[in-house]
């Protein structure tokens, strides 16, 4: 069903690191840029054809068996491309190594794919699909998929052998093994398949290529000794072969590239999240963070509530911004929080559980002047919870009173009757959510018995980590005529109305305009002496946040940050010790790290 002729050596290889373009915008509503390229040709019934080339620091190619196709290639990465009474058609675009490489798939380096595609449109006859990632390998001979979006046509059940499955990018894939003998790169002949399927389709988000190379070489799958390609790929074709695909796949972002590491530019749409579109400004969230890779877990010493029948129990986390709450009806139910705002929460025989942390506000400020609200997430679920449950951000307003939900995860997906009036859809975070208002008449809120307006935005595909633009959905919900008042709370949530079961949530990070993740002072700031006893407010002081002297730091808990403002964790500094001692003790490892304490910050060189 498949590809492709041979080309010619380019050996291209490219790094994009933290200044690619990906990490300063949200690329789900990204436009074509740059130069185009056209590539347009026709095939006669049971022939094909491919053409392939360099385009700016990509590569492309279309091939169709039969019938005709038209792409526009541009250098920004994204192309756009039709076809018409097709056997099989694919256009792609990405990096290109060549024939025989010798660039082992594990040692090019970490390579990431971001997109955003338009569904397909003016499609006919479309029996097979497959959008997402696409290349070969040689030595030996591979074709292999990670399949993000099928189109049109059904999801895949033909693809092979099952090899289990993994989560990566939020999302469950089932990787599947078979063997094909057709057209290749080197001419007809005998090769293998590998293919990583998503659980749901999705049209906007990151693929973190060599996490799915790992994954089939953990399950005992061969790979090819030689990486030939890695493009971001439209597949679409009718079996059997009647000449009748027709159709048009638009990629409006595309680019495949190797990261600096680990922490890979993108936009808000995947699960590593930069600066938010909503988030601009000086208090914007510094670097990158990853929520489905970087690592958290609880920290400190965990406390536990049992909270109290039909009434709330609340309070501060530790020393941290966060602030817990938990609420039931009937049964036997607890919330264990940590240090920095990890927790988990169980319920059983209970009418109906909430447990959250996340900010607490004043019902004083509006979401435009509490700022860019923004939550980094990994949580994980286990048992059941009931005729109804939701896992995501809640909170609620007042002037108007209205109780909001931002659902990303759930037990059981909730279906209209739960969740009122039909308001629309929109994109963001990698996903469509699609937004309702219901109304309660006389029941539980903040401010005892009340009617009042639900507003939710409930996403298409669960997910179990990532990040989540709070604000772009209070911005979108205004749009639509759906008021927020003036802010009481922001939280990840988990609620269960039934069953038996447990959530726990193992990284965890707000940021709003009064908590920001800290700005790092640069090398070239002042710095207090030593033997200083004077506060000296350093440039992150609009922040909120002061460079300390030695001697303000004093003994008990202290947040620590890496250098590009990360938090790395909680490290508790007895009295009398060396602060540089313990975070050694801690992260093992030496380096530049930034101590808060309270107000103030302070750099440390641990050797």
């Amino acid at each position: 069903m498949k590809n492709i002729s041979s080309v010619a050596k380019i050996g291209l290889v490219l790094s994009f690191g933290l200044a690619s373009g990906a990490f300063a915008q949200d690329f789900c509503n990204a436009s074509h840029s740059g130069t185009k390229k056209t590539v347009s040709f026709s095939v006669g019934a049971g022939a094909d054809k491919g053409e392939t080339g360099p385009i700016g620091d990509f590569h492309y190619e279309q091939w169709n068996k039969s019938g005709s196709a038209t792409t526009d290639f541009y250098t920004d990465g994204s192309f756009s491309c039709s076809f018409s009474n097709t056997d099989d058609f694919l256009c792609r675009e990405g990096l290109f190594y060549g024939s025989n490489s010798g660039k082992d798939p594990l040692s090019v380096g970490n390579l990431v794919a971001d997109y955003s595609m338009k569904t397909f449109t003016n499609e006919k006859s479309i029996s097979y699909a497959y959008a997402g990632i696409y290349g070969w390998m040689q030595n030996p001979l591979i074709e292999w998929y990670i399949v993000d979006n099928w189109g049109p046509a059904s999801r895949p059940n033909w693809l092979g052998t099952s090899q289990g499955k993994i989560t990566v990018d939020g999302a469950e894939y089932e990787i599947f093994t078979a063997d094909a003998n057709r057209a290749s790169i080197e001419g007809n002949k005998p090769f293998k398949q590998i293919y990583s399927l998503r659980s749901t389709a999705r049209k906007c988000g990151t693929i973190s290529i060599t996490e799915h190379f790992k994954a089939w070489k953990q399950k005992g799958i061969t790979l090819g000794k030689s990486l030939y390609e890695a493009k971001i790929l439209g597949e679409a074709g009718q079996y059997p072969e009647q000449q009748g695909a027709s159709g048009k796949i638009d990629f409006n972002y595309a680019k495949v590239y190797v990261s600096d590491g680990p922490s890979k530019p993108t936009s808000s749409s995947s699960t590593a999240a930069p600066k938010s579109s909503s988030s601009k400004g000086s208090a914007a969230v510094s670097g990158t963070i990853d929520a489905c890779k970087d690592q958290m877990g609880h920290e400190g010493n965990g406390k536990t509530d049992r909270g109290r029948d039909n009434s709330s129990v609340t309070g501060n986390v530790g020393s941290t911004p966060y602030h817990y709450e938990i609420w039931y009806q009937g049964g036997n139910n607890s919330m264990t929080y940590y240090d920095n705002g990890t927790y988990k929460a169980s319920w059983s025989n209970t009418g109906d559980f909430l447990a959250r942390v996340g900010f607490k506000y004043d019902e004083k400020q509006t979401y435009e002047q509490v700022g860019p609200i923004d939550a980094y997430f990994k949580w994980s679920k286990q048992g059941s919870a009931g005729g109804y449950n939701y896992i995501g951000i809640y909170g609620w307003t007042v002037d108007p009173l209205v109780e909001y939900y931002i659902v990303d995860d759930w037990f059981n997906k909730p279906g209209a009757n739960l969740l009122g009036q039909r308001k629309g859809e929109f994109t963001v975070d990698g996903d469509t959510y699609e937004i309702w208002q219901n109304t309660r008449v006389n029941k539980p809120s903040i401010k005892g018995d009340q009617t009042f307006p639900q507003f939710f935005s409930v996403r298409k595909s669960a997910r179990s980590c990532g990040h989540i633009d709070i604000t772009a959905h209070f911005k979108k919900w205004e749009s639509l005529g759906m008021k927020m008042g003036k802010m009481y709370e922001a939280k990840v949530l988990v609620e269960a109305g039934g069953g038996t079961g447990s959530f726990d949530v193992t990284y965890f990070k707000m940021t709003d305009k009064k908590h920001p993740l800290p700005q790092p002072e640069s090398s070239s700031s002042s710095e207090a002496k030593s033997s200083s006893s004077k506060k000296v407010e350093s440039s992150s002081s609009r922040t909120g946040i002061h460079m300390a002297p030695r001697t303000e730091l004093k003994s008990g808990v202290v947040q620590v940050f890496d250098m590009q403002g990360r938090y790395l964790g909680n490290v508790k500094v007895e009295a009398g010790a060396s602060v540089n001692d313990a975070i050694k003790a801690n992260f093992k490892n030496s380096g530049i790290y930034m101590v808060k304490q309270g107000a103030y910050m302070q750099r440390f060189s641990v050797k």
